[in-house]
């Protein structure tokens, strides 16, 4: 390759680099794009640009040079120069021999040596009005001042005279073909560029998620459809110039974010004290490589947020709609602590529950109680009616039980026909056996399902406290015991723990 083309690529190479050919984690690592572009080679072996493989610092360029001009002495004397200079010369007479040359051969520079003013000017009219042609460098070789001014104007981009010293010459066409050499490689490196962001938007609206590109001043630069339709943006608001900072801005003002369980950043639209606290938080996330983060929207949608840093400044965000995902785990969670037949905490949920009390009791004294129900004549009603009708009952029972608690209450469906209940707070002893009562009563109404009638009883067991030193398991044993010796005591009954 020329030293012409040994200049550096640009810095936007490097993040392009990044983007198609790391190995990220979402879909566009499928589009690995090689570094070997024969695009930028070919510029330099199409015009005929050769250099030897052994030069020095004096030695010079050599191309494919058209000149144009009457047959006369002074053309005569340009092309032996050049000739001697080891060019590939390429003579027309006429405008139109000219152009057919232009036209068939790949040229790296013109020389104007038209005499008369018509057909010098003629030439460069026609020349730099085709764009095929019109990037070529055009010398205009006169020593009239008037043809000179008149041709500059109409774009010839440098001129000499016809007398010139075949070295000056020869230095001088080495000049302009190596600008010719350089304009072709910023005009390649160019093209590259566009083809390579042509094939990065191609393949970010294949991405499935949200996909952005920030420079390194927070300026959005290319995004995909997907996160366009996640912050409801139009392309016109991205075309003026949209940073970081003011997409935060134009979807606070929207509502787009929930900005906690009950408010909206809809419902208070003004640029306060609460946005600002707000953004100077959210700036501070971005601001943290590698962490992800989630965006709550006020369409009930969840947004994961995963931000690489680029080395060379900027930022590939990734937009996530995990709302699908957070739900199932959700509900893993959910089943994981609950009764899927009455919806009611389970044993795991109860524990926990149990083991916050006590620390709490640590801190501070407390008066609470754990309540054990097993529930009497279940087996039977289930043998009886079978197992449709023994799930209604705990259904239905698990419902007056619930008629009965405060909600800051926890009651739980330990299996089978047994149930807990954790009461945090307790006024006094009396306020106590008044709920356990009610309790039993509640539960004794007979239940009617599918025309048959079930009654049923419950025997119950009380841990009443403060405790000290005990643990979960040993709060529920004690309930449990106290809930045995009701039992023994004639069903239906119930007994605290001594």
């Amino acid at each position: 390759m020329s030293e012409l083309m040994l200049s550096k690529k640009p810095s936007v190479f490097s993040i392009l680099d990044n983007l198609l050919l790391n190995k990220y984690d979402f879909p566009l690592a499928a589009y690995s794009i090689g570094k070997d572009v024969s695009l930028l080679n070919k510029t330099l072996s199409q015009s005929g640009l050769e250099k030897p493989a052994h030069h020095n610092s004096t030695s010079l360029l050599k191309g494919n040079i058209l000149i144009v001009g009457e047959p006369m002495i002074e053309r005569d004397l340009i092309a032996n120069s050049l000739t001697q200079g080891g060019h590939k010369l390429f003579i027309a007479s006429t405008l139109e021999e000219a152009l057919d040359v232009l036209s068939k051969q790949m040229i790296d520079l013109i020389i104007n040596n038209f005499q008369a003013s018509i057909h010098l000017l003629e030439f460069i009219k026609s020349v730099k009005s085709q764009s095929s042609f019109s990037h070529i460098p055009l010398l205009i070789a006169s020593s009239t001042q008037e043809k000179v001014s008149q041709s500059l104007m109409l774009g010839a981009e440098d001129f000499f005279v016809p007398t010139l010293e075949p070295a000056l010459l020869q230095l001088r066409t080495h000049i302009w073909l190596k600008n010719k050499a350089h304009q072709n490689f910023r005009v390649e490196n160019l093209l590259e560029i566009r083809a390579r962001l042509s094939l990065l938007k191609e393949a970010v609206e294949c991405v499935d998620d949200g996909f952005a590109i920030f420079d390194p001043h927070d300026q959005l630069i290319l995004c995909n459809q997907n996160f366009r339709n996640i912050y409801s943006l139009q392309e016109s608001e991205i075309k003026q110039g949209l940073n970081y900072q003011k997409l935060l801005e134009i979807n606070y003002k929207r509502g787009i974010y929930l900005l906690n369980s009950r408010r909206s950043a809809k419902q208070h639209v003004d640029l306060d004290h609460k946005y600002f606290a707000w953004l100077s938080k959210r700036l501070k996330t971005h601001t943290m490589p590698y962490k992800p983060y989630i965006d709550k929207l006020t369409n009930g949608h969840y947004i994961e947020i995963t931000e690489k840093k680029l080395p060379e400044g900027g930022t590939i965000a990734i937009y996530k709609d995990v709302t699908e995902q957070l739900q199932y785990e959700n509900e893993i969670q959910y089943l994981a602590t609950h009764d899927i037949l009455t919806g009611l905490s389970n044993r795991v949920l109860f524990k926990q529950a149990l083991e916050n009390i006590l620390v709490k009791t640590q801190r501070k004294p407390l008066k609470f109680a754990v309540i054990y129900i097993d529930l009497d004549g279940f087996k039977s009603i289930n043998d009886t009616f079978g197992h449709a009708y023994g799930d209604h009952l705990l259904i239905e029972i698990s419902k007056r039980l619930q008629k009965c608690l405060r909600k800051s209450d926890l009651i739980a469906r330990l299996g089978g026909d047994e149930f807990s209940i954790l009461l945090k707070t307790v006024k006094n002893h009396s306020t106590l056996e008044n709920l356990i009562r009610r309790i039993q009563k509640s539960i004794c109404i007979p239940i009617k399902y599918d025309g048959k009638t079930m009654e049923i009883g419950a025997s119950i067991g009380i841990f009443y406290g403060p405790a000290h030193n005990l643990t979960p398991t040993s709060l529920m044993l004690a309930a449990d015991k106290a809930m045995y010796e009701a039992k023994h005591a004639g069903r239906n009954n119930y007994r605290f723990a001594q």
